[in-house]
Formats: C-alpha cells, structure tokens, sequence
C-alpha cells in the first residue's frame, strides 16, 4: 500500500471517529450549523427542546422545559438525546406508556431538523434493538411494576430470591404512578408522633362497615398492615409526611404527587436490590407442569422466550385500557375512553383464567371505577377533583345538580347516564385561593362569563336552569345543608364573579374485579384450592377488599406476594 493511499484511508477513519455513530461520511454540509429551538404541545404543557448542529452532524439535543408526568413523561425526555445524537435519525421509538410526552419530544426536534435545513428523509436509521429473547431461569418472576409488582419483587429480593420484573411497557410504574389518592394508614411513625387516637381496630370496623360485602380477614390484614406498609415506605424515601386525615397520609405539593412518590421509591429500591428488571418484554402465557405453574412465556423485540421458576407474582394491573372487556361487563361504558395506564388491557386476568384461575367481583356496575373530574384539551386529560372537592358544583344539560358534587366512584356511573359529560360551576374565590386552578386556567380548559345567565349561554346549557340551581345552592350554603344530595363542604357562595365552567368528561379510571386469591395472594381455582406457584396482587386481583384504599392493597397484598413467592421458591 502507498503512503499516499495509507494518508488517504488513516485520514478518512479519523473523520469517521470524529463524527457521532450512524453519520453519513457523504451527507456532509447537511445542515446550516447552530444552534435552534422549537416547541411542541406535551401532555401537561409545553416541551421546549434545543438542538445544536454542525454542518454534517446533530451535535447535542437539550430539552430546555417540559412540565410531563414524572417517571412517565420525562423518559423520552431522558432517552431520546443521547440515540439521536448516537444514531443520527429521528426514527425513535415511542415510549409506550408515554405516548403524548414522546410525540411532542420529535415534533419540536423535527421542528428544529427543519429549522437548521436537515432533510429529514436522510434522519430515519433504524436503532437496532438492544434486547435479547433466550430461554432462562430464576427463582421468582413478577409481572408487572406498578407498586404491586415491584414491591412483590422487592420483598422477594429482600428475602433473597432471585427475581426477574417483566414490564411489557418501556417504562416502569404502570397506573400507580398516575395515583393522587391518599395512602390509608394508622398507627404509623407520622400519626403516632401526632398523637393520633385512630386504631387499626377502628379502621378494620370501619373498612367492613363501608364493605359489607367484602372479606373481613382481607380487611384485618389490610388494617393491622398498613401503619407497617408505610413505615416501609418511609424507610425507602418515600415521602409520605402529610396527614389528609386521621386515616390517610400522603405527599405534600413539593415532593409531588402520592403516586410519583411511592413509583419513585420503589425504583430505587428495585435498582439497590439488583432485581433482573425487563421492560418492553410483555409476559404472554402461563406455562403449567404437574398442575403447578413452572414457566412463563415471553415476547419482546427480540422474539419469543421462556422463563422457567418456582413462583410467580401477576401484577399486571385492571383492564381499563381494553374497552372491549369493560364493555362486556357494562355496555353502557362501550366506545369510553380510559385514563389508566395503557398497559392495562387484563393481561393477568386472561393468563389466570387460562389455567384454571376464577374471576371475581366482576358485576356490572361494581367492576369498573368511572371518574367523571376529568377536563379535556385535545388529546390531553387533567385530573381536576380539585375543583369538586373545594367547591365547585357540577350540573348537567339543563343546568341541574344530578349528583353529590364530591361523591365517589360511584357518581361516575351516574354522569354516564346523562351522556358522559358536566360541567363544574365555580366562582372567583376559587381561582384567587387555589394555585392548581389557576394553573388549570392558564392551559385554557375554562369558560368564563359576568354573570350566571352568560356563562350558560357560553357553554350550552339552559340559562334558566343554571341560575335556578345556583339560586337554590346559594340557600343550602346559607343553611349550612344541601337539602337534595347531602354533599359535605358548603363554602362556595357564589357571590364573587366572575363565574367560571370546565367541561368534565367521564372515564374509565380503573378496574375492582380480578383474579380471585386468598389472603395469602394464592390464586385459586373453581374449588378454592391454590393453583401451585402462581400469586396475584394489585388491581388484577380479587381478594375481597371491593376497591377499599387501592394503593394500600397494592403494597400491603404486593408485599405479602412477593414474601409468600421467596418461601415457595426455597
């Protein structure tokens, strides 16, 4: 070889080091070198993203602002930079589970491509796949994250089982995360140090007096465990410091909301416990030997695979996802749309089924949980009790009150009666008081008016109906009793214009029925025996506490799980 050509080829490798992996040697001079920023829409506002390039690469992807849903929405966030700078393409995958937040990420780096004058028909590289699909063994397989899942895998771990966590989605956390609620609980570290006087034994009275047809050995146990639960909680991170009430604690404003929480830390503990964790591997079918449970099928990116174990652990979450079913046990909710997880499509209930298990609390109107607080802006939903629980009423077509405005899930069946849409009435002092409204207000998801009778004429109900029903409101405030639903807070007054409506839609939120288990979290077949090896806990499963504190069954019956899976696992 001459040293003119060697020259020549050592010149042309250190040109290809230089430039970022997936870069065309001839695609130089693509783009006019800067740095530019655009913006696209994201779920809970805008996304603002900056690209800087040379005149033949991406050379860095910064996201500047974006407000999405923590441990959802800001994984593409994450993700995204570092392969399009890597593999020189916009031809990434969408995060399932955080669709919205993905598609605005690309559309502003798009943007930015365009603005930089890149031709995005050269940017599609294909990012190879990263996953394997091999046959494999191990003590304990979960499936599912949400706060079931992993903290049945945490506490399998814990008790020094080899764990792999199968997530069919590419995040972690599945309708957990979106929780707000608060976490039931007595007698833990927070509430003794207030000197609270509710016991577990009141809690339990009260959990079978508002369940009478639940499983009073499920709510023992959820009443004895709970403190415990969260004293767990604490002594992971989780930041649990608020007392809503003499029962609950929750996350204050700063640390964010309870779900992100509790998701938050379970990650982390998940991470230190060096559990296999698998997202983007959706469990498939049960594999049954002898009558036990001995193996689970597998599909991912890869293809198909099989890991064989001693025990495991469905907690793959409701069924609220999948129209389909929820519409087989109440027709009415046909065409709904949900607001849970999209990986919540009755995974676990169907494998269950499959060999032998049984489905229980599975009646009409008793398996499917509607919530009607949710405001809509295109593809966007907001969860918005905030407005019902400090003050707002809520009235149909007519202008009427049709429901207890602060009521439970119950009510969401009755707003799908009327059409599946209300409105929530509200006035100035709301919007003066509470900084999450004002915050609501600024995305635009209000109608605004002087007066009562504007407003109605604003959003499409009877005028007439409206001022009626707020005039007689106006009465029950001053009375300190609603004469007709019976509902609690009584403080909004109506008096402060101007007067202000957000347009309520309702949706599928979750799911109560599922695969029956005894309190151990075995599930059982038709006769009630327990099916060798296989347990479930969370939202797929049925263990008798109809819908009692769901976050707090996840992880007190999740942490039963996981234990109960390690010692059959030995």
């Amino acid at each position: 070889m001459s040293g003119l050509l060697k020259k020549f080829l050592c010149t042309v490798m250190a040109l290809s080091m230089a430039m970022p992996a997936g870069a065309a040697f001839a695609d130089a001079a693509t783009y006019t070198p800067g740095t530019y920023t655009s913006v696209a829409e994201g779920r809970n506002g805008p996304v603002i993203v900056s690209m800087t390039f040379s005149e033949n690469a991406i050379t860095d992807v910064t996201v500047d602002f974006e407000r999405e849903t923590y441990h959802v929405g800001n994984i593409p966030m994450e993700l995204y930079p570092a392969q399009i700078v890597e593999h020189q393409t916009v031809n990434v995958d969408i995060v399932s589970g955080a669709t919205i937040s993905s598609v605005a990420m690309l559309d502003a780096v798009r943007s930015c491509v365009e603005k930089a004058g890149g031709d995005l028909s050269k940017l599609q590289a294909a990012i190879p796949t990263t996953q394997v699909a091999e046959d494999c063994a191990t003590d304990v397989v979960v499936v599912g994250s949400g706060a079931a899942g992993m903290t049945a895998a945490i506490r399998a771990a814990e008790a020094g089982s080899k764990v792999i966590l199968l997530e069919k989605l590419d995040i972690l956390g599945g309708t957990s995360t979106f929780s707000i609620e608060a976490f039931g609980a007595t007698e833990d570290r927070v509430h003794a140090a207030l000197g609270n006087p509710l016991t577990s034994e009141a809690q339990y009275e009260s959990y079978c007096k508002a369940n009478p047809a639940g499983d009073p050995a499920a709510f023992r146990i959820l009443a004895d465990e709970n403190g415990k639960a969260v004293n767990w909680l604490y002594s992971i991170g989780a930041p649990l410091t608020v007392t809503g009430a003499g029962a609950f604690v929750t996350s204050n404003r700063e640390a964010g909301k309870m779900g992100v929480t509790i998701i938050g830390a379970l990650k982390q503990e998940v991470k230190k416990l060096g559990v296999d964790v698998r997202t983007g591997n959706a469990a498939t079918e049960l594999v049954m030997n002898d009558g036990a449970v001995s193996g689970v099928k597998v599909k991912n990116d890869a293809g198909e695979y099989t890991i064989t174990a001693k025990s495991f652990v469905l907690a793959t979450g409701g069924f609220g996802a999948d129209n389909d079913m929820v519409a087989e046990y109440v027709p009415a909710l046909k065409g709904y749309t949900n607001s849970c997880s999209i990986g919540a499509k009755g995974d676990g209930h169907k494998m269950a089924v499959a060999v032998g298990a049984q489905l229980g609390n599975m009646d009409a109107y008793e398996t499917v949980r509607v919530n009607f607080t949710y405001g809509v802006k295109g593809p966007r939903v907001y969860y918005m009790g905030v407005l019902a629980n400090m003050g707002a009423i809520v009235v149909n077509k007519d202008g009427k009150r049709f429901v207890n405005d602060q009521g439970g899930y119950g009510v969401g069946m009755k707003v799908v009666e009327q059409g599946g849409d209300a409105w929530a009435i509200f006035d100035r002092s709301m919007m003066e008081s509470i900084e999450e409204v004002r915050e609501y207000a600024s995305l635009g998801l209000f109608e605004k008016a002087d007066t009562i009778e504007e407003l109605a004429a604003k959003i499409g109900v009877d005028a007439a109906g409206l001022a009626e029903t707020v005039e007689t409101y106006k009465g029950y405030v001053a009375n300190g009793k609603d004469e007709e639903f019976g509902r609690g807070m009584l403080n909004l007054t109506f008096d402060e214009a101007p007067y202000y409506a957000c347009k309520w839609r309702a949706h599928v939120q979750g799911t109560f029925g599922g695969i029956v288990t005894n309190v151990d979290t075995e599930v059982t077949d038709a006769n009630g025996n327990a099916i060798p090896g296989l347990y479930a806990a969370g939202e797929c499963a049925f263990v008798g506490t109809k819908g009692a504190n769901p976050m707090t069954v996840d992880v007190v019956f999740g942490g039963i799980a996981g234990t109960n899976a390690a010692n059959n696992a030995k």
